[in-house]
């Protein structure tokens, strides 16, 4: 008995701390091993990466409680590889100036992306093609857990994908939806629209091979290297460095997309591939020995069709909706005679206007003339009534088309400022209680409405949109105009504080249109234009590397260190007291000894 009483209290020394629980993880590991040598489909795989998963989270529970020295070594190696990929990680910005040029270059890392995929698609075809009915016999020969572990992995991806393929079509129809009924017709309606395209999809997937949509993703990848290859001179750019103490390079942002786009395209056609490669032309069968991962990969495919048409819908549309692409303005054009209209006609589309005749309708925001004999002509009159009365002979003077082209610029001027002025209204109701301020960009086409940035937001990504989209408010040419004058004033984007009124702004903002118009956009603004606005303090900041914005007495917008922006920042002035000069010293009064004199 003095025995045994001498050994039991040492028991808990035969292994260190941890040491029974880790026991059983070793122990359920290796039963895995062999209990994964009798397994004969993935169904099996499911069963066994569930209990697997479970096992994680016990392991991850038990380390919380009391620390495991082997998961510690793990984690450390962990961060060793993760430190040792530092090279992938880039510090970047965004570039709205363009100016000076940057030196232009792809990081590395998406040519190794590249070919790491590239290398995927060629080993989940050899495994395919050297084993027809499945792969999985790979896991038998080799560590089973390590094979689940991968299947957990691709599981995963097509889950990722799956959950993108049916969420991105619905949301796109559930705001079609909005417009047109009501908030409790409209969830009845998306309910059924998911519960419709499920079936649907899963309809297609059980009859038709997904070797169409594989096909598909290799079109998509082609057409982005292809749209990849151009230059790019819209202006904007993301910028990149490898290190505080590297060079800044540029990349179109157009590139950006279609490098996003490509990639994309290929991890969805390997992903695709690694799960149903054995069925591209043909559907599952009962000898699969991956029924489970087979159908799951055919179902995801069929879902993408959908995904691509809603991403080649937006694409287009942004495209087409592009404020730096240039609308010619509509001529409306009537009188008594057709003769002379259709003549008035051909001479107006010789100047590469758009053309609307009588009997048509004129439509708000399209100038409007009547042809007329010489002597009721009133196209030299200081103040004319509109539409104007002009004769043939008129329009085939310059003076003529210069007015008209004035004209046009008035109506699509006040079609901007009122959108902005309805922008405004609706986005000031999602002011702060702690302050902060607006962002307006309304002449880049990546920007879809006003961004919000509050003063008690410690956030670095991009600031949330308030109120209904530009393209919902401001027609298109007055997007268009808002892109000639802000770019011909080099004025990237325009931040408004709390407090300053849409008045305020709008007086701001008819500086910029009046330096336009007297300069010929040759001109850029500056802060000495903006004095004499009342209740106003505009400043003006070109953010770039090592040039962050910095002021006591206004609120400080944040933007990325490596950013190249210029900001007309809109304060409210804060008074006398915003700038601290010296006051002059009145040496009349300062006593002197009156030995210096002598």
């Amino acid at each position: 008995m003095k025995l045994l009483t001498s050994v039991f209290p040492r028991s808990g020394r035969v292994l260190p701390a941890g040491g029974w629980f880790t026991l059983a993880v070793v122990v359920f590991v290796a039963g895995l091993e062999v209990a994964g040598r009798y397994a004969t489909s993935d169904l099996h795989d499911g069963l066994g990466a569930f209990a697997l998963v479970g096992a994680g989270v016990l392991v991850a529970v038990r380390h919380r409680r009391e620390p495991l020295p082997w998961v510690i070594r793990l984690a450390g190696v962990g961060r060793k590889l993760t430190g040792s990929a530092a090279w992938l990680r880039y510090d970047h910005g965004i570039d709205l100036r363009g100016v000076p040029p940057l030196p232009r270059r792809t990081p590395p890392v998406v040519f190794a992306i590249i070919a790491l995929l590239f290398v995927w698609g060629l080993v989940a075809a050899g495994a395919w093609l050297a084993f027809p009915t499945g792969w999985r016999v790979v896991g038998f020969y080799s560590s089973y857990t390590l094979y689940l572990g991968f299947m957990l992995a691709l599981w995963g991806a097509l889950a990722a994908v799956t959950f993108v393929g049916v969420f991105v079509p619905i949301a796109v129809l559930d705001k079609r939806l909005k417009n047109v009924v009501g908030d409790t017709d409209r969830r009845g309606a998306e309910l059924a629209a998911i519960v419709g395209y499920a079936v649907l999809v899963a309809t297609v997937a059980w009859v038709v091979p997904p070797v169409a949509v594989l096909v598909t993703c290799l079109v998509v990848a082609v057409v982005a290297w292809v749209a990849y290859l151009p230059p790019g001179n819209d202006g904007a750019a993301l910028l990149w460095r490898a290190a505080t103490d590297r060079p800044v390079f540029a990349v179109p942002l157009r590139r950006a997309l279609a490098v996003i786009v490509g990639l994309t395209a290929l991890l969805a056609f390997d992903i695709l591939l690694t799960a149903c490669g054995g069925r591209l032309f043909d559907v599952p069968r009962s000898d699969d020995t991956m029924p489970l991962t087979a159908l799951l990969g055919t179902v995801t495919a069929w879902l993408l069709p959908g995904v691509l048409c809603v991403l080649g819908a937006k694409l287009s549309g942004a495209r087409s909706g592009d404020p730096a692409r240039r609308t010619p303005p509509t001529l409306h054009v009537s009188g008594a005679d057709s003769t002379t209209v259709r003549r008035a006609v051909q001479i107006a589309r010789a100047w590469g206007w758009f053309v609307r005749a009588a009997p048509a309708p004129r439509e708000p925001g399209q100038v409007g003339i009547e042809v007329v004999e010489a002597d009721a002509s009133e196209a030299a009159e200081f103040n004319p009534h509109w539409p104007l009365k002009v004769s043939l002979a008129d329009l085939e003077l310059r003076a003529v088309k210069e007015r008209l082209d004035r004209r046009d610029e008035i109506k699509v001027r006040r079609q901007l400022f009122r959108g902005l002025q309805k922008l405004f209204k609706r986005a000031s109701a999602f002011k702060g209680p702690a302050g902060g301020g607006f962002w307006l960009a309304p002449h880049w086409w990546f920007v879809e409405g006003v961004g919000r940035e509050d003063a008690d937001s410690a956030s670095e990504d991009a600031p949330p949109l308030v109120g209904p989209a530009y393209h919902r408010v401001l027609t298109a040419r007055a997007r268009q105009h808002a892109h000639a004058v802000l770019r011909a004033t080099q004025v990237d984007m325009i931040f408004v504080e709390d407090g300053v009124t849409f008045r305020n702004l709008e007086r701001a903002l008819r500086v910029l249109t009046e330096l336009y118009d007297v300069h010929g956009g040759k001109r850029r603004a500056e802060e000495m234009h903006f004095r004499g606005i009342p209740k106003v303090k505009a400043m003006i900041h070109e953010y770039e590397p090592g040039n962050p914005f910095r002021s006591d007495l206004y609120p400080e917008p944040k933007f990325d260190d490596l950013s190249r922006v210029r900001v007309l920042h809109i304060f409210r002035d804060r008074g006398a007291h915003e700038e601290l000069t010296d006051q002059p010293f009145d040496f009349s009064s300062t006593p002197a000894p009156v030995g210096m004199w002598g």
